[in-house]
């Protein structure tokens, strides 16, 4: 199945995946206020991420809607080479994860990034 990598990363961030073409666009004809609500750092995407490193996350505020670009840039604009576009476009805020002050508190994060194929 071609979606299967798709279907993989999205479960591996903690989303359900939708089961039918009708409940896609049930999702998708909700309107966005109703989508996307609250704290970029603890909702959608980042808040999924939250889940496995809250610490890092916290420390890291700054790295929030960069972070969100480059998930959503990997879910649906090309994967890998999408994201790194969004991560070299924001380097400095990527740089808070991987600080020596951080580095502890965000390695479950790199590894699940590393686990995507990233370096």
């Amino acid at each position: 199945d071609k979606c299967l990598p798709l279907i993989n990363v999205v479960q591996g961030l903690g989303f359900r995946f939708p089961e039918s073409a009708e409940e896609l666009r049930s999702i998708c004809q909700a309107p966005e206020s109703a989508q996307v609500q609250g704290n970029i750092c603890s909702d959608g995407l980042v808040g999924k991420a939250r889940v496995f490193a809250a610490t890092c996350i916290d420390s890291c505020p700054q790295a929030c809607e960069p972070l969100n670009l480059a998930l959503k840039a990997y879910l649906t604009k090309g994967g890998q080479p999408a994201a790194k576009k969004v991560i070299c476009q924001y380097e400095s805020a990527f740089e808070c994860p991987v600080g020596p002050e951080n580095i502890g508190k965000c390695s479950p994060l790199i590894a699940k990034v590393k686990g995507y194929g990233f370096r």
